[in-house]
C-alpha cells in the first residue's frame, strides 16, 4: 500500500512538472485537453529533438577531447635570449683501459695468496658496471665455469652497486677542463651526479638536480649580444656526452643526442640548433590525455623530482624488472630513499634471460603487445634539439674532448595553445540544449525543485486529504448510527 501511494505521489509530481516546466514540448504531452494524436505527435518531436542534441553534444565532446590543443609556429623577437641546453656526461667502459680500482677489488676477493687472478671475473664485473660493454647472454658465460671450483676465484653474487661506485670515476677524476665561449669555469661546481640507466652520470643545468637560476646553475644564454654559444669539455675517461632538455636524463634507449668519446685523443665537435616551445597558461587547465603531454612539475611516480619522457621510460623499465624478476638493476636505484630490492647474481641472470638489461627500443612503442609497454607522454616543455653536423679527429694526447656549438640563433619557436577551453564546453553544450530543448540553467532548478520541495509538499497534501476523508467517513457513519437509533 505504501509503494502504491508513493508511485501515485511521484506520478502526480511528474505530470505537474511536465505541464509547468520550461522544456519545450513537454507541456503539450502532459496536457490531457489535447487529443491523443496531438500528444503522440509532440512526444515524437521531443524524442527526435533530444536524440539530435545527444548526438551533437557527443560529437562536440569527442572533438574537444582530441583537438582542444594546437601547436603553431611563431617568430622569435631578435632581442629574446635563448638558453643553451643542458649537457650530460656518462663514463663508459673501454676495453683498452685498465681500471686499477677494479683490479684491487678482484685481488681482495682472493681467499689465498696463491689463487690466480681471474680475467673472466674481471670481464663479468666490467659488463655489470658499464652498460655499454654488456651483451645479451653474457651473465652466465663468464661465471658458470667457476661455479663448482674450490680453488679458483668466483664471480661475486651481490653488492654490485658498491663495486660500481668504487670503479666509476668521480667528478674530479672525469673532468679535465670546461670552457664556455673560451672562458674556463669550475666543472664540478656545475656538473652534478645523478643515477641513470647508464650508471652514474654528471649533468649541468639539470632541473632534476639544481634550481634554475640558483648558485649551481651556470648561465649559458645566447642572444643578440652573444651571437654564438660554444661549450668545450675535456674529459679524461672514455665517456658519452648528451644534449638534453632541462628535465631530461640520459637513457640507454634514447641515444639520438648521445655522442661517444672512446679512444684517447678523440676530439669531437657537435653543431646543433634549438627550437624552443612555449605554453599558454590555459594549457595546464586541460587534462593530460587531451593535451598529450605532462609538465615537469606535475606529479610523477618516479624517484626523480621532475617529470620527463626519459624519466618515465626509466621508471617503466624499473617496474618491469621488479615485476618479472622481483628485483631491479642497481643502475635504476635513483637515491638513498629508494628501498627497491637490488638484483644479485640470480636476479641479473633473470634480467639477462628476460632481455631487460638492455631491452630493445620497441619497448617504447605504444602498439607493442608482446611483453612490456611503456605508456609515456612527452614533457610539455620539451624543446626540439636538432643535430646539424658532426666532425671528429684523433689527436696525440691522453684525454678526450667534445665541443657543442649552437649553429644559429632560433628565429622561430613552437607555441602550444588552447583551441577550446572548459568555458567553451559550457557555452556550446548550453547552446545545443537551448536550441533543441529550450533548456537553461533555471531548467535544472525546476527539476530539482519539483522532485524535492514539490514532491514533499504533494505527499504532505495527499496525507492531509486522506485524513480529512477518513474523518468525513467516520462522521457519516456516526450520523447513520444516530438515525438508525
Amino acid at each position: 500500500m505504501n509503494l502504491k501511494r508513493a508511485l501515485h505521489v511521484w506520478f502526480r509530481v511528474f505530470v505537474d512538472y511536465c505541464s509547468n516546466c520550461s522544456l519545450a514540448g513537454l507541456g503539450y504531452i502532459a496536457n490531457n485537453k489535447y487529443h491523443y494524436t496531438e500528444r503522440l505527435f509532440w512526444l515524437g518531436c521531443v524524442l527526435l529533438s533530444w536524440t539530435g542534441s545527444y548526438f551533437l553534444i557527443a560529437t562536440f565532446m569527442e572533438t574537444f577531447r582530441k583537438n582542444a590543443v594546437s601547436m603553431v609556429i611563431e617568430n622569435v623577437h631578435p632581442r629574446e635570449v635563448t638558453n643553451f641546453p643542458s649537457v650530460g656526461i656518462c663514463e663508459m667502459g673501454y676495453a683498452k683501459e685498465v681500471y686499477e680500482s677494479l683490479v684491487d677489488i678482484i685481488e681482495e676477493m682472493k681467499s689465498t695468496e696463491d689463487m690466480e687472478y681471474n680475467y673472466d671475473v674481471e670481464d663479468f664485473m666490467l659488463r655489470i658496471i658499464f652498460h655499454n660493454l654488456y651483451n645479451y647472454g653474457s651473465i652466465m658465460s663468464y661465471c658458470a665455469p667457476y661455479k663448482d671450483c674450490d680453488d679458483c676465484l668466483k664471480c661475486p653474487v651481490d653488492k654490485y652497486n658498491e663495486y660500481a661506485a668504487k670503479v666509476r670515476a668521480n667528478c674530479t677524476q672525469l673532468f679535465e677542463e670546461c670552457t664556455w665561449n673560451g672562458i674556463k669555469f669550475d666543472c664540478c661546481r656545475y656538473f652534478k651526479p645523478i643515477q641513470t640507466t647508464m650508471g652514474s652520470c654528471y649533468l649541468m643545468n639539470s632541473a632534476q638536480l639544481v634550481q634554475k637560476g640558483g648558485r649551481s646553475w651556470f648561465r649559458m644564454e645566447v642572444g643578440r649580444g652573444v651571437a654564438s654559444g660554444e661549450l668545450l669539455l675535456n674529459i679524461s675517461k672514455a665517456s658519452s656526452a648528451y644534449i638534453l632538455n632541462e628535465e631530461d636524463i640520459p637513457h640507454m634507449l634514447l641515444t639520438t643526442l648521445q655522442f661517444t668519446q672512446m679512444p684517447e685523443g678523440y676530439a669531437g665537435t657537435i653543431f646543433f640548433t634549438v627550437k624552443n616551445i612555449v605554453n599558454d597558461p590555459l594549457v595546464r587547465t586541460v587534462d593530460t590525455e587531451i593535451r598529450r603531454c605532462v609538465f615537469p612539475d606535475e606529479e610523477n611516480d618516479s624517484g626523480y623530482p621532475k617529470y620527463s619522457y626519459s624519466v618515465c621510460v626509466t621508471e617503466c623499465l624499473k617496474q618491469a624488472q621488479i615485476k618479472l624478476c622481483n628485483c631491479c638493476h642497481h643502475n635504476v636505484i635513483t637515491n638513498d630513499n629508494d628501498k627497491s630490492l637490488i638484483c644479485g647474481y640470480d636476479g641479473l641472470f633473470c634480467l639477462d634471460q628476460k632481455d631487460l638489461m638492455f631491452p630493445q627500443t620497441t619497448i617504447m612503442q605504444p602498439w607493442r603487445t608482446n611483453g612490456l609497454v611503456c605508456k609515456c607522454l612527452p614533457s610539455c616543455s620539451e624543446h626540439e634539439i636538432r643535430v646539424i653536423g658532426k666532425q671528429s679527429v684523433i689527436e696525440n694526447r691522453n684525454d678526450r674532448s667534445v665541443s657543442f656549438k649552437l649553429l644559429a640563433l632560433p628565429t622561430q619557436r613552437y607555441r602550444r595553445q588552447i583551441v577550446r577551453e572548459n568555458l567553451d564546453v559550457v557555452v556550446s553544450v548550453g547552446g545545443i540544449l537551448g536550441l533543441f530543448m529550450g533548456a537553461s540553467i533555471l531548467s535544472l532548478v525546476e527539476l530539482v525543485y519539483f522532485f524535492t520541495v514539490r514532491l514533499v509538499s504533494t505527499s504532505y497534501q495527499i496525507t492531509l486529504d486522506e485524513e480529512e476523508n477518513d474523518d468525513d467517513e467516520e462522521e457519516d457513519e456516526h450520523d447513520m448510527e444516530m438515525e438508525f437509533r
